[in-house]
């Protein structure tokens, strides 16, 4: 019950120190892991840019853009890797980022949710980014489905789901 009370303690003190302020992350520290549900694969994406504003006295002031390399896409696996980058998948050559911009802000009972569009390959679609503060910086997790950018397309959008979770370390 201490470690409970002690961590809600100090994610309080340090979301009150973030009042209206662009958050200082360091994205080569930065870490997006997402998990492909019905197959079974996980994987990582680096390259990630992002500028990040949370204002806690007006959350319509703050904001998140961000976008991750494509290219990057890792799921140990080089002949899946490689085939990921191809037209049929992601086409890299075409569209080398994944990004997410949000469109307004709500706090909820464990953090933040960040309403916003993600584009994948053109494509983009309004989704939900949920994270919360911790000692170090900020989590976040989202769910995308493949179905809604034509990728990996699957015969029951359910069996598309994509599980998101990004670290972002405060510098």
């Amino acid at each position: 019950m201490k470690t409970i009370l002690a961590t809600i303690i100090s994610s309080l003190l340090i979301i009150s120190n973030l009042n209206s302020q662009e958050l200082n992350i360091n994205t080569k520290k930065a870490n997006v892991r997402f998990e492909f549900v019905s197959e079974q694969t996980r994987g990582t994406v680096s390259g990630l840019e992002a500028k990040i504003v949370l204002n806690t006295d007006d959350l319509s002031k703050s904001f998140i853009e961000g976008s991750v390399d494509v290219t990057t896409l890792s799921t140990s696996n080089k002949m899946r890797d490689a085939h990921l980058q191809k037209a049929d998948m992601f086409d890299a050559k075409k569209y080398p980022k994944m990004t997410f911009k949000s469109s307004s802000f709500v706090q909820t009972e464990s953090g933040f949710k960040a309403k916003g569009t993600i584009s994948i390959k053109g494509t983009e679609k309004e989704t939900d980014f949920f994270f919360k503060s911790t000692k170090t910086g900020l989590v976040g997790t989202m769910t995308v489905y493949t179905n809604d950018f034509n990728v990996f397309p699957k015969s029951k959008r359910s069996d598309s789901k994509v599980k998101i979770k990004i670290s972002l370390p405060f510098k």
